[in-house]
């Protein structure tokens, strides 16, 4: 049995998901205030876009119109992208995983539209990222 280290962070509520994959990922478990430890339920795929997105941009202290004007769209589609209402384009995964200091596959729900995008994207000396599974994966996580 491998020892585990345990740790108390502080972290805005919306991270949480986020945080709680990650720690289910590498083996470990989270337990709430009182000490009792409970199941972590990742986030389901087509979820974690939106979830993502508000994260990263809560993150840089932004708003939701600030990041909208930083990339030229209403705010109305940050909104939607963060409620997983409407999908992330590759063309917008791209603005903001710049603005957010990331990579796009961060906010993309994979799609068949959204392969073919990062494949074309390959042909074209753009380069391209793995989704945060094969990331995880590749780090043996």
């Amino acid at each position: 049995m491998s020892q585990q280290a345990h740790v108390h962070i502080s972290i805005p509520p919306d991270c949480l998901p986020l945080v709680a994959e990650l720690v289910t990922r590498l083996g470990g478990s989270m337990a709430d205030a009182g000490g009792g430890v409970y199941p972590v339920v990742p986030t389901p795929e087509i979820e974690r876009g939106g979830k993502m997105l508000r994260a990263l941009r809560q993150r840089a202290g932004m708003t939701q119109k600030a990041l909208a004007d930083a990339i030229g769209l209403p705010q109305s589609h940050i909104s939607e992208f963060e409620k997983d209402k409407r999908a992330v384009p590759f063309k917008h995964a791209q603005k903001l995983a710049e603005a957010l200091h990331t990579i796009p596959s961060h906010f993309m729900t994979p799609s068949a539209e959204t392969v073919a995008a990062m494949n074309g994207a390959e042909g074209d000396g753009r380069q391209t990222y793995d989704t945060p599974e094969v990331m995880y994966k590749d780090l043996g996580i």
